[in-house]
């Protein structure tokens, strides 16, 4: 290779360096080509994967737009050959080669008289060909015009690798930017020192920052104008790499912002960057309150005369005379007694729920031995046992756990509602029940399972909410509010613990409560 040979391809290779414009570092560089081995055009074929076709990606000349619309399958002409065999050619009599074809020329009315075409390949991988096309001298292409060529082709197929990778960066940036900006929830990204360097018209918005001023921001900063609830410092000093937050801004009008922040780690786990996602909640949460509010206060309303119904009808029902005046009589006394337990029991709940939702509810952590707390609810649930038929069975795994720290009166709510559900939604005449336990060092869990109809899959994530209830014609259950599940799940949580389900339809269910074990 001579020198000046090599000072061209270096000059190509200071262009290929020089832009990620695709189009524009493919002509230049085809005519840098072109005239290190004397052609008087050129063109650039690319491999298209999907149909396995080379089309004219860039041509010189002004016949260049006419080729964009010829396409040559491998093996077609002098180009697919050399992409079929990835092996470089030279024909200086193309007429008289039987791989030839005429296409090309008769679209752009020129003729070719001698061709060079080398495969373009990037790690292994065809990417397409590059062509010289008629030697400006009569002697036609040689072996020294191949290896200019081959180097060229090399660098070639590196440009574009890397402008394709860039333009294939480009978008997926021009998409995140798009979906960036429009979303309705608000979104940052900053460094580990709070520094921000991204952030969404919803997230400035939000925590009242100048877009085009973000670096001038600190997150930590802006939110010691924020009541955040729980505190982030687990996540600051390295404890999550994740958490759910509130933040309730201090003074002016209410505004509450339900977030997660996450950190973003490189490769080496090391901590780069930090993502806050954030949502005003504010309307939700004074509505959460409206709702606490009004059912505590109807549920103190009906406390009163619920108290006097179910005190004075027990009394009315022992007075003799009064209940042999008619039977219709005594049965209807009973009917609102029955009625009114019922009642109480709802508004009791009612109570309880408002409670732990408004975070007022205290409990009282003592060790506790389970399996007394089971045997305890099972004694006073003893007629309703006998009456509907349930056998229950302790596992052993009861006997060997230690004492759980839990509130005691809270705990066996949690429990006796699990098993009130066990039995009531059991159509079965004869029903069972198992419990069973865990332990190990950190946690303990109490497991009740049932033999009944189970709960359909696209259920189980909607049965802990406050007043759901799975459709009457599938449980049978006419009775109830559907706070049982979401009194449980909140009493668990305050508890810092966890509830879950498992369950078949037709095999049974098994809800499980894990609290912590000190």
């Amino acid at each position: 290779m001579k020198l000046s040979d090599i000072d061209h391809l270096l000059k190509a290779n200071r262009i290929l360096a020089s832009t990620l414009d695709l189009d524009k570092l493919l002509k230049v560089v085809l005519e840098q080509a072109a005239e290190v081995v004397c052609a008087e055009t050129g063109s650039l074929l690319i491999l298209d994967e999907k149909t396995n076709e080379l089309t004219f990606d860039v041509a010189l000349g002004d016949a260049g737009k006419d080729l964009r619309t010829i396409r040559l399958k491998l093996g077609e002409g002098i180009a697919g050959w050399v992409a079929q065999e990835s092996k470089a050619l030279i024909v200086n009599d193309p007429s008289s080669d039987p791989r030839w074809t005429r296409k090309a020329d008769q679209k752009t009315k020129f003729v070719t008289r001698s061709i060079l075409c080398v495969p373009m390949v990037y790690q292994g991988k065809l990417l397409g060909v590059v062509q010289a096309i008629n030697r400006k001298d009569t002697q036609g292409f040689t072996v020294e015009d191949q290896e200019v060529l081959e180097s060229f082709a090399a660098q070639a197929g590196v440009a574009i690798q890397n402008a394709r990778l860039f333009s294939s960066l480009k978008q997926e940036k021009d998409k995140f930017e798009t979906i960036f900006a429009q979303m309705a929830d608000g979104a940052l990204f900053c460094d580990e020192q709070g520094v921000i360097a991204l952030a969404n018209p919803a997230a400035c918005q939000f925590l009242g920052m100048d877009r085009d001023r973000l670096g001038e921001h600190n997150l930590w900063q802006i939110f010691r104008s924020f009541t955040i609830n729980p505190s982030l410092q687990p996540f600051l000093k390295g404890n999550e790499d994740w958490m759910e937050f509130d933040a309730a801004r201090n003074e002016g009008k209410t505004f509450i912002l339900s977030g997660i922040i996450k950190k973003i780690v490189s490769e080496k786990n090391v901590w780069i960057a930090t993502l806050v996602v954030l949502r005003d909640v504010t309307l939700e949460k004074k509505q959460e309150k409206l709702k606490r509010d009004f059912l505590s206060l109807i549920s103190h309303k009906l406390k009163t005369p619920l108290v006097a119904i179910t005190g004075y009808t027990p009394i009315l029902l022992e007075d003799e005379d009064l209940v042999k005046m008619s039977p219709v009589f005594k049965k209807g006394i009973e009917s609102i007694h029955a009625q009114g337990i019922h009642l109480k029991q709802l508004v009791e709940n009612l109570i309880t729920f408002s409670l732990v939702e408004a975070e007022e509810m205290k409990i009282e952590k003592k060790p506790q031995i389970l399996k007394k707390i089971v045997l305890d609810i099972l004694a006073g649930m003893r007629t309703i046992l006998d009456d509907k038929k349930v056998i229950v069975e302790l596992d052993p795994s009861l006997d060997p756990l230690p004492p759980c720290p839990v509130d005691g009166e809270k705990f066996r709510a949690i429990l006796r509602c699990l098993l009130e559900n066990a039995i009531k939604f059991n159509t079965k005449d004869s029903k069972k029940v198992r419990i069973f336990a865990g332990s190990d060092s950190q946690f303990i869990s109490l497991s009740i399972e049932d033999d009944g109809r189970g709960i359909p899959s696209e259920e189980t994530g909607k049965i802990f909410l406050k007043f759901y209830q799975i459709e009457e014609s599938f449980t049978g259950q006419v009775q109830g509010a559907g706070l049982g599940l979401a009194l449980v799940k909140k009493l668990v949580e305050v508890h810092g613990g966890t509830v879950k389900v498992e369950s078949r339809v037709g095999k049974g269910t098994t809800f499980t409560v894990t609290v912590p074990a000190s």
